[in-house]
């Protein structure tokens, strides 16, 4: 098992995207270009709203770390996509002082179960954590399905909402914000 400084004291390569969960260091293939293609472009559509209602969201980052408490051993998974509310003016020191509002995974073929089994559990533990965005592009990466999982009070679990291509979601944690897979920019 391995230590968050070991962790943060870590080099490592180019090529792989490292991440700590329960203490074992797990090591994944960069994604293909595709999946770059949709984190960017989900990236520029909450940085946009961002900008017009920071009071809402007031950061975007797509090289971030959540940390998850309560778990066998130190553990930091990578979204590909964070927006967060109230996020700090100077940065803070450790990404353990900060919790996204949104968090968004899109689906690899290389990477599938951690964004859809393992990360769904993860985040979950992460209260601060209000909606998970998981966008799937595995069956048509041009046309892409969403599901959102929604956070209510004094649930036990996420409340599942499936989007397919072409529909529009409207999340009650962002007001105003809408997103359509269908509507992006070629």
């Amino acid at each position: 098992m391995i230590t968050f400084r070991e962790y943060d004291a870590a080099r490592y390569e180019e090529g792989s995207v490292y991440e700590i969960i329960d203490g074992v260091l797990i090591v994944s293939p960069n994604p293909a270009p595709w999946h770059d293609h949709w984190v960017t472009w989900v990236y520029e559509r909450l940085e946009a709203y961002s900008k017009k209602h920071s009071e809402r969201i007031n950061r975007v980052s797509q090289a971030c770390e959540i940390y998850i408490p309560s778990r066998i051993g130190p553990t930091r998974p990578q979204p590909d996509v964070a927006a967060y509310r109230n996020y700090p003016k100077a940065p803070p020191k450790r990404w353990d002082d900060v919790c996204p509002l949104v968090v968004v995974e899109v689906v690899s073929a290389r990477r599938a179960l951690k964004d859809v089994q393992r990360n769904r559990e993860l985040y979950w533990m992460a209260s601060g954590i209000g909606e998970y965005w998981i966008v799937n592009p595995l069956d048509a990466w041009e046309r892409p399905a969403l599901i959102a999982l929604c956070r209510s009070p004094d649930a036990v679990d996420w409340r599942e909402t499936r989007i397919s291509y072409g529909q529009t979601y409207r999340t009650p944690t962002l007001p105003g914000f809408s997103l359509n897979l269908k509507r992006q920019v070629r």
